[in-house]
């Protein structure tokens, strides 16, 4: 057997450059730059939620009103039911209002 000295090539990694990151007080690391796009971000999807939001309370209100039409001719059988009707209706045709047209939580949940 030979005995000769092997040589093991060390191989250097590149490693990515990360900004020097900070702890928040629960204990989360995040870089010093997000919380500026965070705020940013939030800002922008605010101001598309308001115009979604508005946009689905115009088309429950035209939807409501048809249906109360509709009461008096006697389709439905109370108000309370044509506005439940128009609820689902506009929750139908519009699946991104089903957010912003949901019932209010009083309660926390454990």
């Amino acid at each position: 057997m030979q005995c000769g000295s092997m040589r093991i090539k060390k191989s250097v990694r590149r490693t990515k450059k990360y900004k020097k990151s900070t702890r928040s007080s629960k204990g989360i690391k995040r870089d010093s730059g997000s919380r500026k796009r965070s705020k940013k971000q939030s800002k922008r999807s605010s101001n598309k939620r308001g115009s979604v939001k508005s946009k689905c309370r115009q088309w429950l209100q035209d939807k409501i009103k048809k249906n109360m039409k509709e009461l008096k001719k006697g389709r439905w059988v109370s108000r309370a039911q044509a506005i439940a009707v128009s609820y689902s209706q506009v929750k139908k045709s519009h699946p991104q209002c089903k957010r912003s047209l949901a019932k209010k939580r009083t309660t926390k949940r454990k």
